[in-house]
């Protein structure tokens, strides 16, 4: 029961470090309002303006690789307590991403088991795929500038696992007992993590967007972010590698349904929205490879399939009306 203790611990833990993150990347944003660095970048066309943007699309030639790796948005450049800023955020982020992962891991040691048999387990290992996932691509692409948009939601996460979904470390339900939980259910926050990236990508391009095609009178951090394009195409990938684990969970889930149930497919409500989410998503990449869709209105697809997977987790487990035989919330 120590390692359940100290899993604990580290848990409160990482939040203390992602609500300094939280702060911290706030603190970023705050010095990010662009200044113009030199009003011929202005002129640049929109084609060649596309590559200097950094965290979404690399450049297509060195020449039109920026001076900086902190490049903000077409005619804009990012000043240096802005870049001192973001990097601090983005080192807290790290440390609190290892502290949760470390959580998990000392779960899963002391109950003796892959630590996701209950929506409180799945919660944090969930948060803790997002954290990972979102360390490892800040790093490479410098996105501290979605830093706070992803903090945030994990902070959210974490504390309705502590307040609402908790479950003492214990045995697992005997329908749970198998290889298959350490593979369908892997797969599946992983694939939570990459949606909620793409989620939080998508609707910062919905607000790029609209601010390109009108234009504020004092330009904001907004103006400051990559072009609404870029966004895109950026949201674009991530979904698309959500998609295919989230495919993955799918038959994955039938496939461990076979086992223990004896059937494929069951009707039940977790698969059903499980089965919703695959079907949303795969109009939102048929709408977004489909010539002359307004990419806007894929992005608003995707944006329910991201709340069809808030409701799986939510009111698939919680509410009584859908519970059926994936009854594994450990909320009795």
């Amino acid at each position: 029961m120590n390692l359940a203790a100290n899993a604990n611990a580290a848990l409160y833990a990482a939040m203390i470090v992602y609500t300094l993150a939280m702060l911290a990347f706030t603190w970023h944003l705050a010095a990010r309002a662009p200044k113009v660095a030199d009003s011929k970048v202005a002129e640049v066309p929109a084609t060649e303006r596309e590559s200097v943007l950094v965290g979404a699309g690399a450049p297509t030639t060195s020449e039109r690789r920026p001076a900086t790796p902190y490049a903000a948005g077409p005619g804009f450049e990012e000043s240096l307590k802005s870049r001192q800023r973001g990097s601090i955020a983005l080192m807290l982020t790290y440390l609190a991403s290892a502290l949760l992962v470390s959580s998990v891991l000392m779960r899963g040691l002391a109950v003796g088991r892959p630590p996701w048999g209950n929506m409180f387990e799945f919660a944090t290992a969930a948060a803790a795929a997002v954290g990972a996932a979102y360390s490892v691509l800040a790093k490479r692409n410098n996105w501290q500038w979605l830093g706070v948009f992803i903090v945030t939601p994990i902070l959210l996460v974490l504390g309705l696992a502590l307040t609402v979904l908790y479950t003492e470390a214990g045995e697992l339900m005997p329908a749970l007992k198998s290889y298959w939980l350490g593979i369908h259910v892997t797969v599946a926050f992983l694939a939570v993590a990459f949606f909620t990236l793409g989620c939080a990508v998508g609707l910062l391009y919905l607000v790029r967007l609209r601010r390109e095609e009108k234009p504020p009178a004092k330009p904001n951090f907004i103006e400051s972010l990559p072009s609404a394009q870029s966004l895109e195409r950026t949201a674009y990938s991530l979904n698309m590698v959500a998609f295919i684990l989230w495919t993955f969970t799918l038959i994955a889930g039938a496939i461990w349904a076979k086992q223990a149930w004896g059937s494929y497919w069951q009707w039940d409500p977790k698969e059903v929205w499980t089965f919703v989410i695959w079907t949303v998503y795969a109009a939102y990449m048929h709408s977004r490879a489909t010539a002359g869709v307004d990419h806007r209105k894929s992005m608003y697809i995707a944006l329910v399939g991201y709340v069809s997977v808030i409701v799986n987790f939510t009111l698939v487990n919680l509410v009584s009306t859908f519970v059926g035989m994936h009854n594994y919330s450990g909320m009795g």
